[in-house]
């Protein structure tokens, strides 16, 4: 287990999932309405990089 708050996803994807998660880089492409709730999730969710 890497982080507390990481616990619900890694029950999901377990560790192996987790630390794909935080190798991941992803290009976020607008910041609006629905922009901005996707990149919030994609980081509780536990990705390594946004751009």
């Amino acid at each position: 287990m890497q982080h507390k708050w990481l616990e619900r996803t890694e029950l999901l994807i377990k560790e192996n999932g987790i630390k794909n998660l935080q190798k991941s880089h992803i290009l976020v492409v607008g910041l609006g309405g629905v922009g901005s709730f996707a990149t919030e999730f994609l980081v509780r969710a536990g990705i390594g990089k946004l751009t």
